[in-house]
């Protein structure tokens, strides 16, 4: 079934070959994971990066007309890239375009405490923090503060250390980061969750306006938040899209993309000797957060195996992900169809207990195989035999 799907993009893989490349792949993720976009803000920061890549991309000849770009998709503070003509899309991909922060409180003893708008993951400790607030002339975050986010024996209590005394309440405070390729070893490092999703969609994106596709890139707000007891605690930015879309007009299939956690192997010095699973592709799953996020229908896990296979062929690595992978946007994909797709690649530390990390072959794999996933659900006959439609 796949091979006919995808019969008539006979120029994609070679497409592909000349725009993904490492070098290309690894400066769109930089540029976004070197913008800070504290959940509520991912429009006006990270949003103008993306309007700049595209813009660039096609000053080059690279991008296609057959996309356009929204920065308030539907006023729901979602980033999306519209791929076609037609009304209903048969794929929305999602990957978060926010980060990680924190609210501080009142200065006290000197230091403000700090609220977590995320899943707190880290040890006890000082990491550098930066911290960031409106600007109504450039309108956009800018620097406020330097200081060091300091953390105690409960992850969940850190403050802010810094010379400024006169931060306003509800400051957003971020992890400091610069993103690096290590060529030695191919890790790259930074703010990969989900700037490298992020990534791999513009990626795919730019490759795909060159043909006749109909698809929603989602690039959203406010995944990350406090997990509460249930779902709704995060990934408010994904629902109220899919809350503001008539029934009619949802996709026949959504696919997700966010950084799926692996378990460094770690010397008797502390120091991170490896990342299983980094440079060994892009990944899929079957289920998210022991099922209480998406899970993947058998039919549609069998797809995902016919796809696996035959980017493979392709010398494409994409594999199926057996070890336990996070919520995310699926928690709202799956309110909206049965068809969910969980897509990601191997990283570790993405709340920042280290500089989180990832592999810069694994960003290719991953822009690749989400490019010929969405040029295959173009298929009328696909759909038919794989999806409940």
């Amino acid at each position: 079934m796949i091979g006919e799907a995808l019969r008539s993009y006979t120029q994609l893989y070679e497409h592909m070959e000349s725009l993904i490349t490492p070098k290309a792949s690894f400066t769109v993720f930089k540029r976004l994971a070197d913008t800070y976009a504290p959940t509520l803000s991912a429009r006006y920061t990270r949003g103008e990066v993306v309007r700049s890549i595209l813009e660039e991309s096609k000053s080059e000849g690279a991008l296609g007309d057959n996309v356009n770009l929204d920065l308030n998709y539907r006023k729901t503070g979602n980033v999306c890239i519209t791929l076609g003509e037609q009304s209903r899309k048969p794929i929305w991909a999602f990957a978060h375009l926010d980060n990680i922060s924190y609210l501080t409180g009142p200065i006290e003893n000197g230091v403000y405490p700090l609220t977590a708008f995320h899943e707190p993951r880290i040890t006890p400790g000082e990491r550098d923090g930066l911290a960031l607030l409106y600007d109504e002339q450039s309108q956009n975050l800018v620097s406020a503060a330097k200081g060091m986010i300091v953390t105690g024996e409960d992850s969940n209590n850190s403050v802010f250390k810094t010379d400024t005394t006169d931060l306003p309440p509800a400051t957003r405070v971020v992890f400091q980061t610069a993103a690096e390729w290590d060529k030695g070893t191919g890790m790259l490092y930074g703010s990969v969750d989900d700037a490298f999703g992020c990534a791999a969609l513009v990626m795919s994106s730019i490759v795909l306006s060159a043909f006749d596709i109909d698809a929603l890139i989602v690039l959203t707000d406010e995944e990350e938040g406090v997990v509460g007891v249930g779902n709704t605690a995060f990934a408010r930015g994904s629902q109220r899209l899919i809350s503001r879309t008539d029934p009619n007009q949802l996709p026949a299939i959504m696919s997700v993309t966010d950084l799926h956690e692996r378990k460094p192997i770690i010397d008797d010095n502390g120091d991170v000797v490896a990342v299983p699973g980094c440079g060994d592709g892009a990944l899929f799953a079957g289920f998210a957060s022991g099922a209480r996020g998406g899970v993947t229908p058998p039919h549609v896990l069998s797809a995902m195996r016919e796809v696996s296979g035959l980017l493979n062929e392709k010398g494409i690595s994409m594999r199926e992900n057996e070890s336990y992978v996070s919520r995310s946007d699926c928690v709202s994909a799956m309110m909206a169809t049965q068809n969910v797709v969980l897509m990601g690649f191997p990283g570790a530390y993405s709340h920042f207990l280290k500089t989180p990390r990832a592999h810069i072959d694994d960003l290719v794999a991953l822009s690749k195989s989400l490019t010929v996933l969405i040029a295959a659900v173009q298929s009328l006959d696909w759909r038919k035999h794989y999806l409940i439609d």
